[in-house]
């Protein structure tokens, strides 16, 4: 595969720490006593970026990219996209049991897209996860295996 959107994915070598650095953040955030609402949601949002870039080199080289990403032209912009977005888990997470934060989290997902895909997908904002995906069309594939992913049936978090 030519161009610089095509590339198979390559972990990020300290993915593992990088991913436990930012959960551990996100858990400092929840429990910091002293912030205000304002600063904890904006705080939250920023390492829920952390926890979706960890696996890869760069945001726009995510294991799961849509096809469309995968075969675009060098130069088409690309977008980061937070398959249940941010603002969403970042509601779940200020309401949840310590106990549940590690699997909210496992559903902190970042997939690379076409700017064009993320304006369609902004017509499913009342969907959440893969379900917006779904609707909007957006087939996407796992570029460690080179495969379709087969995207979840349910939005469970």
């Amino acid at each position: 595969m030519a161009g610089s959107h095509q590339s198979s994915f390559e972990r990020h070598p300290l993915a593992e720490e990088r991913l436990n650095s930012a959960v551990t953040l996100v858990k400092a955030m929840l429990q910091l006593p002293g912030l205000i609402p304002e600063h904890r949601r904006e705080f939250l949002k920023l390492a829920l970026w952390k926890v979706t870039e960890a696996e890869s080199l760069n945001k726009y080289k995510t294991q799961l990219r849509s096809q469309a990403a995968c075969s675009c032209a060098p130069g088409t912009k690309l977008q980061h996209d937070h398959v249940f977005q941010r603002s969403r888990m970042v509601d779940v997470l200020l309401t949840a049991s310590p106990e549940a934060i590690d699997d909210i989290l496992k559903s902190a997902v970042g997939c690379t897209i076409t700017k064009d895909e993320h304006t369609r997908l902004s017509d499913f904002k009342h969907l959440d996860g893969w379900d917006r995906y779904r609707a909007a069309q957006i087939v996407v594939i796992d570029t460690e295996t080179g495969l379709p992913f087969s995207l979840p049936e349910l939005n469970a978090r």
